[in-house]
């Protein structure tokens, strides 16, 4: 970058563009040295403010999505780890790698209406959600001033049924399952309406013999859906069932209390079960009793929340026992046991 006087007298500025590669003139519109000098020294200020703001600009993947993927390490479980990084991969390929800055409402609506063609809306709903999570946090890391997703709404779903088995269905689950482990690992669901996750990172040191408490905690390996922990009353039936459990012969793949980090399910003394083992194992019990496809492991849980509102319990209580983050969860079983109460309808007469 220098000055040069031309035949004309006028002061000229010559510069390296680097947006073209080529070296380019500007008058400074003096013949006077002095102002020259200055208008040298404006634009030097000029492109350096310019540099500086280029070097802040967040793009979407090498920025944001480095930083709020560690956020979310830090801060949850593993699978909304992989829902996180899903979203990142997806929107990558439908707006190309912009500033975050530049995305838009529209490109989160084009977002919306591409994935519709491509997966269900259940789960179209779930990546609005979670990419509004992320735009928030690059909110809150002054990234951005505003949410993109804000004013994208999501798909109208209709309400489905949550599947629950009725006391004859149960026993026809339960003569067909010939695997001991598997037997008490149903009979342990439908007793704590613990989540399938929950269940196979129980260990013994959760049970408390002595208060009668089931402790779902965060661990090293694994956290709650929640991230909150909470105490499971042991009923007398599940106390008889973890006794029976004890005694059973080592070659049942049942653990002994005297190793209290074992896990109460395994297939091998001390390992973790693996969720998609029980669950694809639970689905082919279901298949020998000739049970619809849409049924599935998680529907044990629904059964107990089921009985337990069946049985009046509290709804608060309920909420607490099955883990619901919110009221409104467990509010939506409620609708289940409506033909429940129509024996009180009934003893209405007009006549």
């Amino acid at each position: 970058m220098f000055l040069s006087k031309r035949q004309n007298g006028f002061y000229y500025l010559f510069f390296f563009d680097e947006n073209s590669g080529k070296r380019k003139m500007l008058s400074c519109k003096t013949k006077y040295k002095p102002e020259a000098m200055k208008f040298l020294s404006n634009f030097k200020n000029n492109s350096q403010t310019l540099q500086k703001q280029k070097s802040n600009v967040v793009y979407f993947t090498e920025d944001l999505q480095r930083d709020v993927l560690k956020y979310v390490a830090d801060n949850h479980r593993n699978g909304t780890l992989l829902l996180y990084k899903n979203a990142f991969k997806d929107l990558l390929r439908i707006t190309g790698n912009k500033p975050i800055r530049l995305i838009s409402t529209s490109d989160i609506e084009k977002f919306k209406s591409i994935r519709l063609k491509e997966v269900t809306q259940t789960t179209v709903n779930i990546k609005l959600t979670t990419l509004k999570a992320i735009f928030n946090i690059a909110v809150r890391f002054n990234w951005i001033n505003s949410n993109p997703c804000n004013t994208v709404k999501k798909l109208s779903i209709p309400q489905r049924d949550r599947l629950s088995f009725n006391e004859i269905e149960l026993r026809l689950i339960l003569n067909n399952s010939n695997n001991s482990m598997m037997k008490n690992l149903i009979k342990f669901a439908l007793l704590t309406g613990c989540r399938l996750n929950e269940i196979c990172n129980v260990q013994w040191k959760d049970i408390n013999f002595q208060e009668s408490i089931l402790n779902i905690s965060n661990k090293d390996n694994f956290k709650t859906k929640s991230g909150k922990q909470r105490k499971i009353p042991i009923s007398d039936e599940l106390l008889k069932l973890l006794y029976e459990m004890i005694e059973q012969e080592p070659n049942e793949n049942v653990l002994s209390l005297y190793n209290p980090d074992n896990y109460i399910f395994s297939i091998r003394y001390g390992t973790r079960l693996n969720i998609e083992y029980v669950s694809k194992a639970f689905k082919k019990i279901l298949r020998r009793c000739n049970f619809p496809e849409r049924y599935h492991f998680h529907c044990l849980r629904h059964t107990f929340i089921t009985n337990l509102i069946k049985s009046g319990v509290n709804i608060n209580y309920v909420k607490e026992i099955a883990g619901h983050s919110g009221i409104q969860t467990t509010m939506n079983y409620i609708h289940i046991v409506t033909n429940d109460l129509r024996d009180a309808v009934n003893k209405i007469s007009i006549a």
